[in-house]
């Protein structure tokens, strides 16, 4: 257990809400976006919103997979957090995606990449809830390195924020499909 067994409580509870937060931004952004605009890429190389929507279920569920099979006893200077917080906030710089997360074609429609996202979140939300010690374990993120589970779970939340930025970007593209009315 923690030192201070109430900071990690709370550091858990601002995780929670961030995980909800970050749930609640990501299905917003493509609430509206039909399965034709889903398809739509503003450019040669850049994904398309089903392509983001696929990534962003599949790295959920890969992080989730790394905590629960991988976390090993270990510790990771706190003043990583403040590096995710930038680092996901920032869409002017482009991460390449580790190649287990890239779109392959997992799911042909939108809706099931939100479903799949919904329930891979749902299990980070019952294994945050379920998890000790978030501090003192650490696993090897493949774009931060060692973080700490606290860590992990920063980057799961806000992960599909950065995402919902992006599908923003795609939707004020001015190629992207209107909705007529």
């Amino acid at each position: 257990m923690s030192a201070n067994p109430l900071s990690a409580i709370s550091e858990k509870q601002a995780i929670q809400a961030r995980l909800d937060e970050g749930r609640m931004l990501w299905l917003g952004s493509l609430k509206g976006v039909s399965e034709e605009d889903a398809q739509f890429s503003p450019g040669e190389g850049q994904w398309n919103i089903l392509q983001v929507a696929e990534h962003v279920a599949t790295a959920e569920r890969q992080m989730l997979t790394m905590w629960n099979k991988l976390a090993a006893p270990g510790f990771s200077p706190r003043e990583k957090d403040n590096m995710i917080i930038s680092a996901q906030g920032n869409r002017n710089k482009k991460n390449l995606a580790p190649e287990r997360s890239m779109p392959t074609g997992r799911f042909t429609s939108l809706k099931d990449a939100e479903a799949a996202f919904v329930r891979n979140r749902g299990a980070s939300m019952t294994a945050l809830a379920e998890a000790e010690g978030l501090r003192e374990k650490i696993v090897d993120h493949p774009l931060f390195g060692i973080v700490d589970g606290y860590q992990l779970f920063l980057i799961m939340a806000l992960h599909p924020q950065r995402h919902a930025y992006q599908i923003e970007e795609i939707k004020n593209h001015p190629a992207y499909p209107r909705q007529k009315k």
